[in-house]
């Protein structure tokens, strides 16, 4: 129902870059909430997938701290920019690895439930480093899925979780390097 809402509102006129009195538009809200569909829809429409917020924050920002891989595909296919920074100075992949040091704080959190935030993080790393060309990264990815996939203690999943954190830091300090 929300899609069918939002396509007539596009087609009657609306503009997919207006913004609310913080700088928050459709994209941002679909996108934090994690509608592939509707974020999909506002692109094809004309939405900016660079819009920042009053806080600096891209849609892509949004969907990095909330983990919505779906939408964060979409936005990267959709024209987003991996190296945008917020007010803080943060891209989206410092945001992601933000989640991933909470993660690895493991408050009262089921291995599974672990181990699919892990899984989800590194799709996203994924999405990113093709994004970023460095298509020789993603076979490390696919190693750290792979031993994720033999975990059967949150022991193992902690290991996993701290190769995955360097693997992010590494990755963190290569993009300032590229944008130098």
């Amino acid at each position: 129902m929300p899609i069918l809402w939002m396509q007539q509102l596009l087609e009657d006129g609306t503009d997919p870059c207006a913004a609310d009195d913080k700088g928050r538009t459709a994209l941002h809200f679909a996108s934090c909430n994690g509608n592939d569909h509707i974020v999909q829809l506002l692109l094809d429409h004309g939405a900016d997938p660079n819009q920042r917020d009053g806080l600096g924050n891209t849609p892509l920002h949004l969907a990095a701290c909330t983990n919505h891989v779906p939408v964060i595909t979409t936005l990267l296919r959709g024209g987003a920019r991996v190296d945008a920074l917020d007010r803080a100075g943060r891209t989206p992949l410092h945001l992601a690895k933000s989640k991933l040091n909470i993660l690895q704080e493991g408050f009262s959190h089921s291995l599974e439930a672990v181990r699919l935030e892990v899984k989800q993080i590194i799709q996203m790393l994924r999405e990113y480093l093709d994004r970023l060309g460095r298509h020789e990264q993603k076979e490390q990815l696919d190693d750290l899925c792979s031993r994720l996939q033999m975990t059967s203690t949150k022991e193992q999943v902690d290991e996993v979780t701290d190769l995955l954190a360097s693997f992010t830091s590494l990755s963190l300090q290569m993009q300032k390097m590229d944008n130098r």
